[in-house]
């Protein structure tokens, strides 16, 4: 994708009914595609570099698990699998299998079971030789206790689904702008008390936004990109998207397996998960003490040596586990994806104090709207919510105002940020306790 105006005939040609959209990964396109296909608006999405996906959607593993401790995440989830399943290539339904070995984590599966059977999910109990014969590569029947496997989950291209989205906003005219956002300038709008977004600074000058509606989908740099390079603070509300380092790593490069693809694998107790990518496996691990990272172009972290401990004992648990690089590299950081040719590398993702995304308005912003902290498994389904309530769509969605309640950045208002963000870091290792398979 290239860009197809620039900076000066934007400021230049002021257009009625413009939305900017910031952040072009997997969230910003959904909202691009989904607001192009109902909207005239001038719609123009914004991203530092428009040829490679440098954000979390770049690395995301994909694993795509629907149902979550959270009934909103849940529903956000289906609603993204059924938009994913249009997109060809986009989503394969390989489903998804947790295991556990204790007692404890049986009756949690069976708990899951319930409310996978609540949200109208399919999920089935199996028994450990099911669960090897599911999964033969990854899982030794003599080492867990049962599973719990969901055959509707299954495993999304994140950069498949994201050049589809914008692809199809460009062909409805959508325009494209390459430019890195550096701040903003706000000014007073009608009401004394209310501010709005009046000038978008970039490092190749500045773009008109007052009259504007302006979309910050901007994930792990959300936060600092309102707080950083203006001259006071943006908004009073706090922004608690909290980016973390997290490692994942692959096995050597291998032939693609013949028959049935295997599902993605969730090792409950060890706070592990591994996916078969087509010609090589991934892992990854939550088990660690979590990390607060300031990233800066890209969403590859430098490599942490801990980290090599952190694989090391999540090898034990996979049966194919002697399998997995263990050992990253020290660059300090990486632009490109495909990092250190599918080694071990640090995949930088945004968590929140309470594990939900912000979506909505910024109360003390007018203009200034929020789709971020969001991951693959919820990104349309989000993207679609924000869509309708900026159109006021008369057929929005049954629950769409629970949703949008429940995800209101303004439900932070009043808190401490230094709390907020401790809250935030002690989601991380409970993120298959609480929402399992979210990536």
């Amino acid at each position: 994708m290239h860009s197809t105006l620039d900076i000066p005939s934007l400021n230049a040609n002021p257009t009625p009914n413009r939305t900017i959209i910031i952040g072009g990964g997997i969230v910003g396109a959904s909202l691009a595609f989904h607001l192009s296909t109902k909207s005239a608006h001038h719609i123009i999405l914004i991203d530092k570099d428009l040829q490679t996906q440098l954000g979390s959607t770049g690395h995301a593993p994909g694993f795509v698990g629907q149902l979550n401790e959270s009934p909103v995440l849940t529903r956000l989830a289906q609603d993204t699998v059924s938009d994913y399943l249009s997109i060809p290539g986009g989503f394969n339904t390989v489903g998804g299998l947790e295991l556990t070995s204790t007692p404890s984590g049986l009756e949690t599966l069976r708990r899951r079971r319930n409310l996978a059977k609540e949200a109208g999910l399919p999920a089935e109990l199996v028994e450990p030789e099911e669960a090897a014969s599911l999964a033969p590569n990854f899982v030794d029947g003599s080492s867990v206790a049962g599973g719990l496997f969901f055959a509707s989950d299954g495993t999304a291209d994140a950069k498949v689904i994201t050049s589809y989205y914008l692809e199809h906003a460009r062909d409805r005219g959508v325009d494209f702008l390459q430019a890195a956002v550096t701040g903003f300038r706000t000014k007073k709008g009608d009401d004394e008390y209310i501010a709005r977004i009046a000038t978008i600074r970039t490092e190749d000058g500045d773009i008109n936004s007052e009259n504007s509606i302006v979309i910050l989908a901007t994930g792990i740099w959300t936060s600092s990109l309102l707080s950083t390079g203006n001259t006071s603070p943006i908004t009073q509300l706090p922004i608690p998207i909290v980016p973390v380092a997290h490692p994942y790593t692959f096995t050597r490069p291998r032939p693609p397996r013949a028959g049935k693809p295997s599902p993605f694998v969730r090792w409950l107790d060890h706070h592990i998960y591994a996916r078969d990518h087509g010609d090589r496996d991934g892992m990854g691990c939550y088990n660690h003490a979590p990390v607060l990272l300031n990233p800066d172009r890209s969403a590859i972290g430098g490599w942490l040596s801990d980290f090599e401990q952190v694989l090391a004992d999540a090898s034990s648990v996979p049966k194919n586990g002697a399998e997995f690089q263990v050992s990253g590299h020290s660059a300090a950081s990486v632009e490109e994806p495909e990092v250190a040719e599918k080694g071990p590398f640090n995949g930088i993702f945004a968590v929140t104090p309470d594990n939900l995304p912000l979506v909505g308005r910024v109360p003390d912003v007018g203009n200034l709207w929020l789709c971020a902290a969001i991951w693959v498994t919820t990104a349309a389904g989000a993207a679609k919510l924000l869509v309708r309530k900026l159109l006021a769509d008369g057929a929005a969605a049954r629950g769409d105002a629970m949703l949008l309640d429940a995800l209101s950045p303004k439900r932070f208002w009043g808190l401490e940020p230094d709390l907020l963000i401790e809250r935030a870091l002690a989601q991380y290792n409970d993120i298959y306790n609480r929402g399992a398979g979210r990536r």
